[in-house]
């Protein structure tokens, strides 16, 4: 794909400003970035290249908030630069990746790529990043603020009172008491006791 038409592709989906330094990423690394419908499981993925020709292969749910469809790309891209320093020797989210995300992260804090609330929130977040952007509460709650209006509508256990029924996974439970980040939750039919995140997206009944 050549510069412009990258730029024209990827520019909706990141924070202005930063698509040139994304569009670099790919030209000096030979990797392929693919935009993806929402998957349940991930935000993104990468795929390291493992013989002689092929390309790594980074790809991002398409549907995620500017703010952290960059997160999550540069997320990916640590994966890649560990990767091509370490081959398959380092922990996934050791400290080898936690180096290359806080060095990956600089340019963009420069750029002012990141507006407050969430510039703050993100600070605290990176000096000791998690394996994933939705294990911190924090981190969760201020990227929501930049969703979409259909996306807020979501509704998080944490919102709903305490002995509300609540619908996940096509199961019903009964909201109960809290137990640091997760509630312990009854499900309906079965009895068996449950935690739940704070966070799962749930629909009240």
């Amino acid at each position: 794909m050549k510069r412009a038409e990258f730029l024209k592709t990827i520019t909706p989906f990141v924070p202005v400003g930063t698509p040139e330094t994304i569009i670099d990423w790919v030209e000096k690394h030979r990797m392929q970035l693919s935009i993806k419908n929402d998957r349940k499981t991930k935000l993104g993925d990468f795929r390291g290249a493992l013989r002689a020709g092929e390309v790594h292969k980074i790809s991002i749910n398409g549907g995620l908030n500017p703010f952290e469809f960059l997160i999550t790309l540069i997320h990916e891209f640590a994966h890649l630069v560990v990767f091509e320093q370490y081959g398959r020797k380092a922990q996934a989210h050791g400290p080898e990746w936690k180096r290359a995300y806080q060095q990956l992260i600089i340019p963009y804090f420069e750029l002012n790529a990141f507006p407050e609330p969430l510039r703050s929130v993100f600070l605290k977040h990176m000096r000791n990043p998690k394996a994933s952007s939705h294990g911190d509460l924090k981190m969760v709650r201020v990227l929501a603020l930049y969703d979409t209006a259909d996306n807020t509508k979501i509704t998080y256990l944490e919102s709903l009172d305490e002995g509300a029924h609540f619908e996940l996974n096509g199961k019903v439970f009964i909201k109960g008491e809290k137990r640091r980040t997760r509630f312990m939750c009854k499900e309906v039919i079965t009895h068996k006791l449950f935690t739940v995140s704070a966070l799962a997206e749930v629909s009240e009944i």
